[in-house]
């Protein structure tokens, strides 16, 4: 066997060690070697997705679900650019997802060569790492040089951060083998002990003093996996210790108290802002989906703001960080609490916080209790009948933002996902279907039209998982910019913004035979839940038709019923 083939048997051999079991594959012949290699590696999982885009995506559906490494296989040239954007998606997400881009040997870069483009550092700066394996070389050092590289590259998109890995791979002609595959067994593999920083008890006294003395304490949780471990803290944190909790829909520990403050900062008053301003700000977490509460915490900004957890940078989005603490988050709040004295009775900041939210639910039922069919009644009764102990994948726009004000009525134990590291259109279809390929839980996916029919083609592989349910809001077009300041009053509206369009996604259901259902009225709908999570031979699509200019109407009829509620 040639030498540049025993070089590629190292890598699914060193993945295979290092617990990268996961690949998604596209098509391709310059990485034709690198395919064998995996493919035929009995502790590898290999799947094909023909579409790098929709691949990338897939394999960070499926990182972020089981939060460990997934590695991606695609050609030289253009197929790796097309990795792009789920790289720049994992790399502010956090998700570790490992690259491996096939390209010509460097005496055919630049010479008009097919598919043949500079790949080297082809994802910074949104990317942990980039490598180069060596060429076809078979001596000692430079097998061992290569195996370094191969442990390095998956130790980084670990630790100290996780994210994306690129390693690029050049490969000479001949690429396919003619004898059979043997696998080295003398691999020598780096493997990396992660550690859990922690404080000095002069640190610990330090937080706990400003915590005392601040009586006005807010969490604030950003985008995160699921952590059963910290809804127990919280628990304690807000009954027992004095402090309010925000948690974003994508946060995962979503708050009992004050589900609805994205409404009440949405509405309240200049001096109710004022009251519900902190002493204290401790974050975790990334990107939150509340534009109000970002505006509103840089214009009452707190004395003190921690933020909490491992960042390559430090971004400050409340414009109000004084202290960082890269710690596992268990233990910094598991630690804090340990040194809390217990407080019985509620503060009057948490009771501020309680009536405000009493105010907003009050205001929020007394406008849906009249509302008529659009999107956002639908997604009130879709959030109210999501099956406990599942998963919810949000689109972007305004499909995160309508769940938002619905969070309370879904069951506490279902986890949210969505591609928020970035907030772009791309890969929601693809990430969804590559969680629901690595978990055996009911998987539901709201999206809207524009997004669905961007990513369709994750949709196009051999192994669509039947746990995955998708529920497409059709509007006819981007109907976030109705509801825009701003963007909704431009005569250019329909054809530079919302782009209207026509298409339903009948005939892609067809295309990759699931069952097709669709409603136009609030009764059919709910008609149609009663069945829609039940097991099926078949995945499906449930598309909901609204008219765009009377569902922005109700929206923004709801919006202005919450300010004069106040």
């Amino acid at each position: 066997m040639t030498g540049f083939r025993q070089n590629i048997l190292r890598a699914p051999q060193i993945c295979a060690e290092q617990g990268v079991v996961d690949v998604i594959i596209s098509p391709g012949s310059r990485s034709a070697p690198l395919t064998l290699a995996f493919a035929r590696h009995p502790q590898i999982r290999s799947r094909v997705v023909v579409d790098e885009r929709a691949a990338a995506f897939v394999a960070l559906g499926m990182a972020r679900q089981k939060q460990r490494p997934v590695a991606l296989i695609c050609t030289s040239g253009t197929a790796a650019l097309n990795y792009a954007p789920a790289v720049a998606e994992a790399f502010y997400q956090k998700i570790p997802l490992l690259l491996f881009t096939a390209d010509r040997p460097a005496e055919l870069l630049e010479q008009d060569d097919g598919q043949t483009i500079i790949q080297r550092n082809l994802y910074e700066p949104h990317c942990n790492a980039s490598f180069e394996l060596p060429v076809e070389d078979e001596r000692p050092d430079v097998l061992r040089h290569l195996e370094r590289i191969l442990s390095e590259s998956i130790n980084a998109c670990q630790w100290p951060v996780p994210g994306p890995v690129h390693v690029n791979v050049p490969l000479r002609e001949p690429l396919y083998p003619t004898d059979d595959f043997v696998y080295p067994s003398d691999c020598q593999t780096i493997h990396l002990m992660q550690t859990s920083p922690t404080l000095l008890e002069s640190q610990w006294r330090e937080l706990v003093n400003v915590w005392h003395r601040s009586p006005k304490r807010l969490i604030v949780a950003g985008l995160n996996p699921p952590n059963p471990s910290l809804l127990e803290v919280f628990a304690r944190l807000q009954i027992r210790y004095g402090a309010t909790l925000l948690g974003d829909i994508a946060s995962n520990v979503l708050s009992d108290e004050v589900p609805l403050y994205d409404i009440i900062l949405s509405s309240s008053s200049s001096s109710m802002k004022s009251e519900l301003q902190p002493d204290l700000l401790v974050s975790f977490g990334g990107p939150v989906v509340s534009k109000n509460l970002k505006q509103w915490l840089r214009s009452f900004p707190p004395k003190h703001h921690w933020h909490v957890g491992f960042l390559q940078k430090w971004p400050d989005p409340f414009q109000s960080l004084r202290t960082v603490i890269p710690m596992q988050l268990d233990l910094f709040w598991r630690g804090l609490v340990e040194r809390l004295p217990a407080q019985e009775k509620k503060t009057p900041f948490a009771a501020s916080w309680e009536k405000a939210n009493q105010k907003a639910f009050a205001a929020r039922r007394q406008f849906m209790d009249d509302a008529t069919h659009s999107e956002l009644l639908s997604m009130q009764i879709i959030m109210q009948k999501i099956p406990p102990n599942s998963t919810l994948h949000l689109g972007n726009s305004s499909v995160i933002r309508l769940a938002s004000h619905f969070s309370d009525m879904a069951p506490s134990d279902v986890s949210v996902f969505s591609n928020r590291g970035t907030a772009g259109i791309d890969g929601t279809v693809s990430s969804a279907v590559g969680a629901a390929m690595a978990s055996d839980q009911i998987a539901t996916l709201i999206v809207g039209d524009l997004a669905f029919f961007y990513d369709r083609n994750g949709l196009w592989n051999s192994e669509f998982p039947l746990n995955l349910s998708i529920i497409v809001f059709n509007n006819g077009g981007g109907g976030i910019f109705r509801l825009l300041d701003g963007s909704r009053d431009q005569p250019e509206l329909d054809k530079y913004f919302t782009v209207g369009q026509q298409l339903t996604a009948e005939n892609v259901a067809k295309d990759h035979k699931f069952k097709y259902l669709s409603c136009k009225s609030i009764i059919d709908l709910e008609i149609v839940l009663e069945n829609f999570w039940k097991k099926s031979d078949q995945p499906k699509i449930l598309e909901i038709f609204f008219d765009p200019s009377g569902n922005s109407d109700i929206f923004l009829r709801f919006k202005k019923h919450l300010k004069e509620s106040q």
